[in-house]
């Protein structure tokens, strides 16, 4: 029998790691069959989505952001961000979701990205006044879940603006600030990396951000 490259070898390796920790999870025809499994005491509507191939098995995979209905009036609805596994059956299986997911003002945005997944709080969007947060969470296949690897908030009112850009692999933040469209300051700064957080029972409120300016 030939010997497999070492590099295909690892690829298969990975490829199993990314499906085997969830090779227990339950098949479901259909997105919402899983997303009603995953919170059967809640209901959640889809406030967006989009697809990619986060865990590199070659099958389309579904991140979903969603809007609690039908909850508590003494509580803000929940807000949830899932991530289902494509299976080549065309069904689906959980691979992770968040506890409480960060809230947007105006509305949100996904956007795939190799193994990463972007997702855009938009706050304002109004006229040349932007403000947004995007979050990059790339699958890693050792942990079988989604880490949070960076964050970027970006502020602009005509040409005044700022941007703040957090890296947590390499521990590093740059803070820029534009007034009049030309660039007045520019800052980088180190911090301790922390622990990645995971999407698996994230929570936006209490998420440790040692990358703050």
């Amino acid at each position: 029998m030939p010997r497999i490259p070492s590099i295909l070898a690892l690829a298969i390796g990975l490829a199993a790691a990314a499906t085997g920790a969830y090779a227990q999870a339950p098949a479901f025809a259909r997105p919402d069959a899983a997303i009603a499994a995953l919170f059967p005491q809640q209901t959640f509507v889809e406030w967006t989505s989009t697809t990619g191939d986060w865990n590199g098995d070659g099958v389309p995979d579904l991140a979903l952001l969603l809007n609690e209905v039908n909850g508590p009036s003494d509580k803000p609805m929940e807000i949830r961000l899932v991530v289902l596994a494509g299976t080549p059956g065309g069904q689906y299986t959980p691979l992770s979701a968040s506890t409480s997911y960060c809230r947007a003002q105006k509305f949100f945005h996904l956007e795939a990205k190799g193994t990463s997944l972007l997702v855009t709080a938009v706050d304002k969007a109004e006229g040349d006044d932007l403000g947004s947060t995007t979050l990059q969470l790339r699958f890693n296949p050792q942990r079988g879940d989604f880490e949070l690897i960076g964050k970027e908030t970006v502020w602009t009112s005509g040409k005044d603006g700022s941007r703040s850009s957090v890296n947590y692999l390499s521990g590093k933040v740059i803070t820029s600030e534009r007034v009049k469209g030309r660039l007045k300051a520019s800052q980088e700064k180190r911090f301790a990396v922390p622990a990645l957080a995971v999407l698996k029972g994230f929570d936006c409120d209490v998420y440790d951000d040692g990358g703050k300016p």
